[in-house]
């Protein structure tokens, strides 16, 4: 059975819409709750980085897209782990603004 099709199962058997509400609410906060902490966790491992090499992340990543840095393995990860901070911001303001 699908995501989709277990959450439409839960819809349907849920007497109280309100109550239904209460959980998926409940469920986006935990969600949103380890976003956040995930997101301490990159902005830790990035800072990390931008002490190593002096310079801050958005500055490095925008370079190192343009080729200036060369190749280092440093590099990619610490570019790797720019996009996964990026993109779970993301994820965790689409969850703010349902709240």
């Amino acid at each position: 059975m699908s995501v989709h099709e277990k959450l439409e199962v839960l819809k349907q058997t849920y007497v109280d819409e309100d109550q239904f509400g209460r959980l998926l609410d409940k469920l986006m906060a935990m969600i949103l709750t380890q976003h956040r902490v995930r997101l301490t966790r990159y902005n830790q491992e990035l800072t990390q980085f931008e002490q190593k090499f002096k310079i801050d992340s958005e500055m490095f990543y925008q370079r190192f897209q343009t080729g200036e840095l060369g190749d280092s393995i440093d590099f990619f990860e610490w570019a790797g782990l720019y996009e996964l901070r990026q993109d779970l911001m993301q994820k965790a303001a689409q969850l703010e603004l349902q709240r």
